[in-house]
């Protein structure tokens, strides 16, 4: 008996160790919506996906929050509602999102069940380890700073206006300043990181329409490409237990 469980140890351990290996080179795969059951061939890849063609619901957009007087009511700073934050294109570039609150956004608009029940299906490798799996859905209104992907997949999807995702390897972290998270790429500076050129990055747009799956391990940063009109994008981490562990 202790030698079967120390062999399930060991297992544990490899496959938290496999893990977190992290990609060293980048490549874009990329896919039409109609051939999304093709999706679980390439993950094997650790390569972001491009998905064109989708159908963008009708949700998580200003457009449609505009409708829900008490949400746009909401206290995002002390003597600051969302609706007067979303009617600033200063306020809105300057301010910091929280979680929490870009999470309450994707619950309150329907995001959060339309995910759950019409493409977190599509994004788990089979129909009989799906139970494995949990999502955490998120939207954020113009920007979201930069931060590390640690979920199995991160699926990242503009529902208004044009997104700019900045992708960094993971390799490139040593070379940000201390605390990088949540700060936006394109604002550094060689002041606050000297070793700003040793960075690689590649640049995707996302329009509605595009899906981007990212695996584990990538340090990214989405943010507005036409100030004039902010993209908002929903991300959403899907999850098994290695990957819920190995965080």
């Amino acid at each position: 008996m202790l030698e079967i469980l120390g062999i399930l140890v060991v297992l544990f351990f490899i496959a938290v160790l496999f893990y977190k290996q992290a990609n060293e080179s980048f490549e874009v795969l990329q896919l039409e919506a109609n051939r999304l059951e093709e999706l679980p061939t390439l993950y094997s890849d650790h390569a972001p996906i491009v998905v064109r063609s989708f159908t963008t619901p009708p949700l998580g957009n200003e457009a449609e929050l505009q409708k829900r007087s008490h949400i746009m009511q909401m206290a995002v700073a002390p003597g600051l509602s969302l609706k007067a934050l979303l009617g600033s294109t200063g306020s809105l570039k300057e301010y910091t999102w929280k979680h929490d609150t870009a999470s309450f956004l994707a619950k309150e608009t329907g995001l959060q069940t339309w995910f759950n029940l019409h493409l977190f299906p599509s994004i788990t490798p089979s129909s009989y380890t799906r139970f494995l799996y949990s999502s955490k859905v998120s939207l954020w209104p113009h920007h979201r700073g930069l931060f590390p992907t640690t979920a199995f997949q991160t699926v990242l999807m503009p529902t208004q206006g044009e997104a700019s995702v900045s992708l960094l390897l993971k390799k490139s972290e040593p070379y940000l300043p201390h605390e990088w998270r949540g700060r936006p790429f394109q604002r550094l500076t060689p002041a606050d990181t000297p070793l700003l050129n040793q960075i690689q990055c590649i640049e995707v747009k996302l329009r509605p329409g595009n899906l981007l799956l990212l695996p584990a391990h990538m340090i990214v940063d989405i943010a507005s490409a036409k100030d004039a009109e902010p993209a908002w994008v929903m991300v959403a981490e899907v999850h098994h237990w290695i990957s819920r562990l190995a965080a």
